[in-house]
């Protein structure tokens, strides 16, 4: 049996999890080519004006995996639909509609798994349930979610230890946090032509969607709560409940003594992100901060300007402060 994964929103957020599932059972995976600009237009012509960037882009992987379906021989190709978690949390309203977009869309052998806390479709049942569709046996299932699920948290664990050891050494360049989810930062087209230009601009860059907010510390089938002492995006905002922007404002909180600047970037047009940017622009006031709002454009020059241009500020920032230490002026 082979599966097709498409390279966006979800997969980005879990990216050992559900290939770690399917793998453990034996089964073949094939991802769709990384995002490129023929794989953004044919997603903009599939979908409405009205959605963000990342689902059109969502959208054009899965058309290049419906492509390839028949000379790679796929069987399904796997769409999760996630919509609430533990603690209340929720999601964007496009991970809860991605298998029904997809069905309407296209003539194709979808399969998905829902997570939906609130409806008691816990991650384990969900699971449990695509597990059963694929017809393994449910031994053989667990065995394969346990080891999934270990895989992704010390996958997890690594991300952040790496970064924390990264941020505590001493060293002349500035340290940037980039605020952005994982299907932004980590897109082949998006957001690494942006960490790659602050690269070559000679900074550190950091990410805020690795922090200690989800560290899970319970074993593996127990129910799993945010540890208290970890839930530093209550500082900006108590009333949040989309899960992911929730860990987007602990990586903030949590590094914010350790960076010279902030850039919050995002895709048009993205309403939970406008609000991450508005919460946390209006309480931090010392700190430096961009907002980028990506769109379907294909010009990169405006954009190289303005990071440059932000660097070149925190630049002359820190050298106005060295020197005010210094006694220089």
């Amino acid at each position: 049996m082979k599966i097709g994964i498409p390279r966006g929103l979800a997969i980005y957020e879990y990216p050992i999890l559900f290939e770690k599932f399917f793998l453990n059972l034996g089964i073949d995976i094939v991802y769709s080519n990384i995002t490129t600009k023929n794989i953004l237009k044919n997603g903009i012509n599939l979908d409405i004006d009205e959605n963000c960037l990342a689902s059109k882009i969502f959208l054009g992987h899965v058309n290049d995996l419906v492509k390839r379906k028949e000379n790679e021989k796929i069987d399904y190709i796997f769409i999760p639909r996630l919509c609430t978690f533990e603690n209340n949390d929720t999601i964007c309203v496009k991970f809860f509609a991605l298998y029904d977009i997809c069905n309407n869309i296209f003539d194709s052998n979808f399969i998905t798994i829902n997570i939906d806390y609130e409806h008691n479709q816990s991650e384990l049942k969900g699971f449990l349930k695509l597990g059963k569709k694929l017809g393994f046996k449910y031994t053989d299932i667990i065995s394969s979610y346990i080891k999934a699920r270990k895989s992704q948290d010390d996958y997890d664990r690594k991300k952040l230890n790496e970064q924390s050891f990264k941020l505590y050494q001493s060293n002349n360049k500035l340290n940037i946090l980039v605020v952005a989810h994982p299907y932004i930062v980590y897109d082949s087209l998006v957001g690494k032509p942006i960490c790659n230009k602050l690269e070559k601009l000679g900074v550190n860059i950091f990410f805020a969607n690795i922090n200690n907010l989800n560290m899970k510390n319970n074993k593996i089938l127990k129910k799993k709560k945010y540890n208290i002492k970890n839930q530093n995006y209550l500082k900006i905002s108590s009333s949040l409940y989309w899960k992911s922007s929730k860990a987007l404002l602990n990586g903030i909180i949590e590094n914010l003594d350790k960076i010279d600047g902030i850039i919050y970037l995002s895709v048009f047009p993205c309403g939970t992100d406008c609000l991450v940017y508005e919460l946390s622009s209006r309480k931090i006031k010392d700190i430096p901060s961009i907002n980028i709002i990506i769109d379907e454009q294909d010009s990169d020059i405006g954009l190289d300007t303005r990071i440059e241009s932000f660097v070149d500020i925190l630049n002359m920032k820190n050298t106005r402060e060295i020197l005010k230490k210094s006694k220089v002026i």
